[in-house]
């Protein structure tokens, strides 16, 4: 068995680390992905409050106080937007995969897990208050 080389040069396309802004597809990608840093801090948010109730009186005199840091208040809404977005946008493609699966329209699935979502916030906020 013989192995043939060639004088010729591999073409290697170049990647360059901004490859992704030349098309808004995966700029709105990368800007989905990046919800993750915002729930990042939304759990180290709740896993200091977990703490402060393992002290006494820890939950009032440190996490309240923490919370209503105009800062925490301030990433606690980011966060939120990104919850809201990264929600919205996992029905839409929710609703497209299982559509091939089950046979129904996806527009039938998105609405129907938009509903939900819609439902239970409502709930949480009346529990809150009550």
């Amino acid at each position: 068995m013989t192995v043939t080389t060639t004088k010729r040069k591999k073409y290697v396309r170049e990647m360059t680390p901004t490859w992704w802004k030349s098309w808004d597809f995966y700029k709105f990608y990368m800007v989905r992905e990046a919800t993750a840093l915002p729930t990042v801090w939304f759990s180290l948010v709740l896993l200091y409050g977990v703490i402060c109730l393992g002290k006494p009186m820890g939950f009032v005199e440190s996490f309240i106080p923490f919370l209503q840091n105009p800062l925490v208040v301030i990433l606690n809404i980011i966060s939120l937007a990104a919850l809201i977005l990264h929600a919205v946008t996992l029905f839409d493609m929710t609703g497209e995969v299982m559509s091939g699966t089950t046979g129904l329209p996806s527009t039938l699935i998105r609405n129907a897990l938009r509903i939900a979502f819609a439902v239970v916030t409502l709930l949480a906020l009346i529990l809150v208050f009550i």
